[in-house]
């Protein structure tokens, strides 16, 4: 069987967020879909392991932002390559709170929905959150951005607990002949060719933004 063939399918770019009133979860996911007009649902798809999982869990609602292509590498990096853990998502970026208290940034977005949940679905490795629509609006006339233009325009790689994630399948993860060393990236797995024996010590990822502490020499 040829898992790529599950790369025909559209999938768009979206941050969903939470929070239960002690914590706090956001992060990129390019699962969700409206499943139904009346009443108005939404679907969204988040990896059991990420803590904005249990969030949304604890919380019993959503706020779901459509990223447009006005993003770029460190603002996927931001909310995909990072843990809400250990790593304050909005920090330094124009936050608002939605009709549920969710925080969410408007900043390269095309649109906001609101929704409680009203149905958890356990996927195995994820768990699918059916929320019911509560507040709505579009935020730009921005094009949303598309998982191909991602793959294809910003380079970018699927982050592992991606539903759509396919181990091996992205050639990113595998250092290329040429350079002389090869440096991975703990943190979302994007490999830097270099000439040079070390890293700058002001590097940071393209990818995810992280420093260059959190890079292993990987030849």
């Amino acid at each position: 069987m040829d898992a790529k063939a599950m790369f025909s399918f559209s999938y768009g770019l979206y941050v969903v967020s939470a929070t239960d009133g002690e914590n706090v979860g956001a992060c990129l996911i390019n699962t969700a879909i409206q499943v139904t007009g009346d009443p108005l649902q939404v679907a969204i798809t988040v990896n059991k392991q990420n803590h904005t999982t249990e969030v949304i869990k604890s919380a019993e609602h959503f706020t779901l932002t459509v990223v447009s292509k006005k993003a770029d590498m460190p603002y996927i990096g931001r909310f995909g390559f990072r843990s809400s853990a250990d790593f304050d998502k909005f920090d330094g970026i124009e936050t608002k709170t939605s009709s549920l208290f969710d925080p969410y940034t408007p900043v390269n977005t095309c649109s906001v929905i609101t929704a409680a949940v009203v149905n958890t679905i356990d996927l195995g490795t994820h768990l699918m959150f059916i929320g019911e629509v509560t507040d709505a609006e579009r935020t730009s006339d921005d094009e949303p951005m598309t998982y191909a233009y991602y793959h294809s325009v910003l380079k970018g790689k699927t982050p592992p607990k991606a539903s759509s994630y396919i181990e091996g399948a992205d050639p990113s993860e595998t250092p290329k002949p040429g350079a002389k060393h090869h440096f991975r990236c703990a943190i979302c797995g994007y490999i830097y060719e270099t000439d040079e024996e070390e890293l700058p010590e002001d590097f940071r990822c393209p990818l995810c933004g992280v420093g260059r502490d959190n890079f292993v020499k990987v030849d």
